[in-house]
Protein backbone atom coordinates (compact mmCIF):
# COMPACT_ATOMS: atom_id res chain seq x y z
CA UNK A 1 0.00 0.00 0.00
CA UNK A 2 1.19 3.50 -1.15
CA UNK A 3 1.05 6.47 1.60
CA UNK A 4 -1.57 8.63 0.16
CA UNK A 5 0.14 11.87 1.02
CA UNK A 6 4.04 10.76 0.52
CA UNK A 7 3.64 8.05 -1.93
CA UNK A 8 5.84 6.16 -0.28
CA UNK A 9 5.68 2.34 0.17
CA UNK A 10 3.77 2.35 3.43
CA UNK A 11 4.53 -0.77 5.36
CA UNK A 12 2.39 -0.16 9.05
CA UNK A 13 -0.49 -0.65 9.26
CA UNK A 14 -1.89 2.51 11.55
CA UNK A 15 0.52 5.19 10.23
CA UNK A 16 3.24 5.88 7.10
CA UNK A 17 6.79 5.45 9.03
CA UNK A 18 8.19 8.58 6.16
CA UNK A 19 5.36 11.56 6.82
CA UNK A 20 3.29 10.41 9.63
CA UNK A 21 0.07 10.12 7.47
CA UNK A 22 -2.50 8.30 9.43
CA UNK A 23 -3.39 5.74 7.01
CA UNK A 24 -6.60 5.08 8.88
CA UNK A 25 -7.52 8.94 8.16
CA UNK A 26 -8.23 11.27 5.29
CA UNK A 27 -4.89 12.34 3.74
CA UNK A 28 -3.20 15.41 5.17
CA UNK A 29 -4.38 14.22 8.40
CA UNK A 30 -0.35 13.05 10.04
CA UNK A 31 0.06 12.16 13.77
CA UNK A 32 1.09 14.83 16.04
CA UNK A 33 4.61 15.33 16.29
CA UNK A 34 6.90 14.35 19.57
CA UNK A 35 7.37 18.79 19.84
CA UNK A 36 3.48 19.16 19.59
CA UNK A 37 2.35 16.36 22.04
CA UNK A 38 5.05 18.01 24.58
CA UNK A 39 3.84 21.45 24.33
CA UNK A 40 0.44 20.11 24.74
CA UNK A 41 1.50 18.99 27.85
CA UNK A 42 2.98 21.82 28.94
CA UNK A 43 -0.31 23.95 28.27
CA UNK A 44 -2.47 21.72 29.47
CA UNK A 45 -0.44 22.44 32.68
CA UNK A 46 -0.91 25.70 32.50
CA UNK A 47 -4.35 25.72 31.72
CA UNK A 48 -5.05 23.57 35.09
CA UNK A 49 -3.11 25.78 37.13
CA UNK A 50 -4.79 28.94 35.01
CA UNK A 51 -8.76 27.57 36.23
CA UNK A 52 -7.45 26.19 39.25
CA UNK A 53 -8.37 22.72 37.98
CA UNK A 54 -12.30 22.87 38.57
CA UNK A 55 -12.21 25.06 35.00
CA UNK A 56 -10.19 23.05 33.40
CA UNK A 57 -12.19 19.87 34.21
CA UNK A 58 -15.73 21.29 33.19
CA UNK A 59 -13.98 22.28 29.73
CA UNK A 60 -12.38 18.69 29.41
CA UNK A 61 -15.64 16.85 29.91
CA UNK A 62 -17.63 19.74 27.50
CA UNK A 63 -15.25 18.64 24.85
CA UNK A 64 -14.24 14.94 25.97
CA UNK A 65 -16.69 13.96 23.08
CA UNK A 66 -14.90 15.63 20.20
CA UNK A 67 -11.58 13.43 21.38
CA UNK A 68 -9.88 16.29 22.81
CA UNK A 69 -8.65 17.75 25.73
CA UNK A 70 -8.28 21.59 26.73
CA UNK A 71 -5.14 21.75 25.08
CA UNK A 72 -5.82 19.65 22.19
CA UNK A 73 -8.58 21.82 21.10
CA UNK A 74 -6.38 25.01 21.31
CA UNK A 75 -3.18 22.80 19.32
CA UNK A 76 -5.74 21.71 16.82
CA UNK A 77 -4.89 17.85 18.26
CA UNK A 78 -7.51 15.35 18.07
CA UNK A 79 -7.23 11.73 19.84
CA UNK A 80 -8.52 9.12 16.82
CA UNK A 81 -9.84 5.74 17.80
CA UNK A 82 -8.23 3.33 16.07
CA UNK A 83 -10.70 0.48 15.68
CA UNK A 84 -13.64 3.24 14.21
CA UNK A 85 -11.10 5.66 12.26
CA UNK A 86 -12.97 9.03 14.06
CA UNK A 87 -12.44 11.06 17.11
CA UNK A 88 -12.49 9.14 20.21
CA UNK A 89 -15.88 9.23 22.11
CA UNK A 90 -16.64 10.84 25.43
CA UNK A 91 -15.71 7.49 27.48
CA UNK A 92 -12.54 6.50 25.58
CA UNK A 93 -11.48 9.86 26.40
CA UNK A 94 -12.44 9.16 30.11
CA UNK A 95 -10.99 5.82 30.50
CA UNK A 96 -7.49 7.53 28.71
CA UNK A 97 -7.02 10.53 30.49
CA UNK A 98 -8.07 9.46 33.74
CA UNK A 99 -8.15 5.31 34.16
CA UNK A 100 -5.17 4.67 32.05
CA UNK A 101 -2.53 7.12 32.89
CA UNK A 102 -3.05 6.72 36.70
CA UNK A 103 -3.07 3.05 36.22
CA UNK A 104 0.33 3.59 34.78
CA UNK A 105 1.70 6.60 37.31
CA UNK A 106 0.87 3.98 39.72
CA UNK A 107 3.10 1.22 37.85
CA UNK A 108 5.70 3.31 36.87
CA UNK A 109 8.79 3.59 39.12
CA UNK A 110 10.85 5.01 36.65
CA UNK A 111 9.78 8.07 34.04
CA UNK A 112 10.22 6.05 30.62
CA UNK A 113 6.31 5.44 29.94
CA UNK A 114 6.27 8.96 29.69
CA UNK A 115 9.04 8.90 26.84
CA UNK A 116 7.10 6.36 25.45
CA UNK A 117 6.54 8.08 22.30
CA UNK A 118 9.98 8.54 21.65
CA UNK A 119 10.55 5.13 20.17
CA UNK A 120 7.09 3.88 19.16
CA UNK A 121 6.51 3.96 15.53
CA UNK A 122 2.83 5.51 15.72
CA UNK A 123 3.80 7.95 18.33
CA UNK A 124 1.93 6.32 20.70
CA UNK A 125 1.90 6.26 24.71
CA UNK A 126 1.08 3.66 27.23
CA UNK A 127 -2.50 4.84 27.50
CA UNK A 128 -3.34 5.30 23.96
CA UNK A 129 -2.08 1.26 23.45
CA UNK A 130 -4.05 0.76 26.53
CA UNK A 131 -6.95 2.77 25.15
CA UNK A 132 -6.37 2.13 21.22
CA UNK A 133 -6.12 5.63 20.03
CA UNK A 134 -3.54 7.67 18.19
CA UNK A 135 -3.05 11.63 18.66
CA UNK A 136 -3.66 13.62 15.25
CA UNK A 137 -3.05 16.84 14.11
CA UNK A 138 -6.49 18.61 12.73
CA UNK A 139 -5.96 21.96 11.81
CA UNK A 140 -8.78 22.64 9.88
CA UNK A 141 -11.22 20.62 12.51
CA UNK A 142 -11.83 17.82 9.76
CA UNK A 143 -12.42 14.85 12.06
CA UNK A 144 -14.62 17.54 14.01
CA UNK A 145 -17.63 14.89 15.17
CA UNK A 146 -21.03 15.66 14.24
CA UNK A 147 -23.01 17.25 17.39
CA UNK A 148 -24.94 13.83 17.88
CA UNK A 149 -21.73 11.76 17.69
CA UNK A 150 -20.50 13.79 20.86
CA UNK A 151 -23.02 11.34 23.16
CA UNK A 152 -21.29 8.26 21.32
CA UNK A 153 -20.18 5.91 24.56
CA UNK A 154 -16.81 4.64 22.49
Amino acid sequence: MNCPTCGQVAAGDVSCQFCGQALILPPGILLSTVGRRFGGYLLEFVLVICTLGLGWLIWAFMIFGGGQTPAKQVLHMRVISIQQARAAGWWRMFFREFIAKTLIAFVSVFLIPYFWLLWDRNRQELWDKMATTLVVSDPTDQLRPHSREYTDSS
